[in-house]
This record gives C-alpha cells, structure tokens and sequence, in this order.
C-alpha cells in the first residue's frame, strides 16, 4: 500500500516528466524556427542580388558591375555553406527542401561563370563546393 507522501512523489515524479518532455519539444521546435529564420535571412540576398542581376544591361561595359553581384551571390552562399557545413543549420527537412536550389546555384551559375573559374582552384569559397559536394552524394 502506497502511503500519501510517496503518492505525491509519484505524481510529482510524472509532472516532472511531462515538464522535460515539452521542454525538449519546444528546444528543438525553437531550434528548428531558428534556423529557418537564419536560412530565410540569408536567401533574401540571393533572391533580391538575382532581381539587380536582371537589371544590369548586358553589354561588355557593365561586366564589373555583374561580376560585383556575382561575388555577392557567391559569398553569401558559401556563408550559408559554412553554416550547414559546420552544424549550426542541420535541419533534415529545410536541407532537403534547399538542396535543388543550392545545387542548381553551383551548377547553372557557380561553375558557368568566369569569376568562379579564376577562383575555382584558390581557396574562395571553400565552404560552398564543399557543401555542394555534400549534397551530390
């Protein structure tokens, strides 16, 4: 027969229980907000440089300026490398989600562009083919 004193350790015991076991839902469901807060923040640059990209003329003159976007798409990519690389964005799910437009940066962008392919064999952007890489497995 249980007495009243261990009765209430039990209960207590179980809201315990209860108490940590949502502490940790919400850890991870903050965690996860985070990084998609972080990722959106990041890829608004992408998006908005993409937008200047198309308002460059196409003439020879304005290659310093188009290659100055391009720099700035490349470097925030590979911030965005470093970040997953490193395990401070590891999101399963906003990876998967991520993954066509990274790959499709690098392949269609990255690799066809003449800045990339002085930088191709330095140490720029190091992060970016590495998470590239990554990814093609």
């Amino acid at each position: 027969m249980l007495t009243i004193a261990e009765f209430i350790q039990i209960i207590a015991a179980g809201i315990y229980a209860i108490t940590l076991f949502y502490t940790i839902i919400t850890f991870r469901r903050s965690k996860r907000l985070d990084q998609i807060t972080l990722s959106d923040r990041i890829f608004s640059d992408p998006r908005e440089l993409d937008r200047e990209l198309v308002k460059i003329p196409p003439e020879s003159q304005y290659d310093n300026a188009r290659n100055q976007v391009y720099l700035r798409i490349f470097s925030t990519l590979d911030y965005f490398s470093f970040l997953v690389n490193q395990k401070m964005i590891d999101d399963r799910r906003l990876l998967e989600y991520m993954k066509p437009i990274i790959i499709s940066y690098y392949e269609d962008m990255f690799t066809k562009h003449p800045l990339s392919m002085d930088e191709r064999d330095s140490k720029s952007f190091q992060q970016f083919k590495k998470f590239y890489l990554k990814l093609k497995k």
